[in-house]
């Protein structure tokens, strides 16, 4: 669990609007469509259950505007849900072009992430908008939560009133195993933790969404466990073992324990051959 820190001076006399007990949702800087920042968490989230973190690029969007649709549709339709955009691009006009006519949140984009470009980009008002948008704050990256500089203990409530370095959008993907984009989350309030990761897409289509949102509501995940492969492939499973025994049986034991074809010639015979 990470330790409480001294509170940047631009944020002394209004770090309480961060509080919250929740490990994760308290480390979020978030903005809404409209760019406003959401600063009472407690407030904003009071009825919320649900979060879906979902990382994403400019990169190859045309191919997943289906998926897209399906998750605005979800927002409109599960209100004790919020899907969180987190771009994983290096310039804010990448992320408005994912977020336009959206009603997703997103991570605040000026969070001097990992992935964030070398040397002065393009636009250049950047370094003054980053100043504004970070406040003072220092930001948790994505190579300390790898190195284990800064750990976070999931499942549990921390107290609200600490405050604690902010998550960085690079820092969430470590946290989401990101291997690549589109990726989703999914993260359970009530309970404190993720509940599977890197979900599939087709899971937010219309006709899974229903039973697969009332499973995350409830707590559970919708991830394929491997007993759940064992249990659906449990006969099949039993006569591969069995074939494996055979198989060691004649060879190693000789051709006494080969009975399949004394089996066979056995229920032949009773056909008069015709098998």
């Amino acid at each position: 669990m990470s330790s409480p820190m001294d509170i940047p001076p631009d944020l002394v006399g209004q770090s309480g609007l961060y509080n919250s007990p929740d490990p994760l949702l308290r480390r979020l800087r978030l903005e809404t469509p409209e760019g406003k920042s959401i600063n009472n968490l407690s407030k904003y989230f009071a009825e919320k259950e649900v979060l879906v973190l979902y990382a994403g690029s400019e990169f190859g969007e045309n191919n997943i505007r289906g998926f897209h649709r399906d998750l605005q549709s979800f927002q409109q339709k599960y209100k004790s849900a919020s899907v969180i955009y987190i771009s994983t691009d290096v310039l804010e006009k990448q992320l408005k072009s994912i977020i336009q006519g959206k009603t997703w949140l997103n991570l605040t984009f000026f969070d001097n992430s990992d992935f964030a470009p070398i040397g002065e980009p393009d636009e250049k008002d950047w370094s003054v908008n980053l100043q504004e948008v970070k406040r003072g704050e220092d930001f948790l990256q994505a190579g300390e939560i790898e190195l284990g500089v800064e750990k976070i203990q999931f499942g549990i409530e921390e107290n609200e009133n600490d405050y604690v370095r902010p998550l960085s959008r690079a820092g969430l993907t470590i946290l989401m195993n990101v291997f690549s984009t589109p990726s989703i989350s999914i993260y359970h309030l009530p309970t404190h933790q993720f509940l599977a990761k890197n979900v599939s897409m087709n899971s937010f289509k219309p006709e899974n969404i229903d039973k697969n949102y009332q499973i995350w509501k409830g707590g559970e995940s919708t991830s394929i466990k491997i007993s759940d492969i064992i249990n659906k492939m449990k006969w099949t499973l039993l006569l591969l073992v069995l074939a494996i025994l055979y198989h060691f049986a004649v060879r190693f034991g000789g051709e006494q324990y080969d009975f399949i074809p004394k089996i066979m010639n056995g229920i032949n015979g009773k056909f008069g051959g015709k098998i």
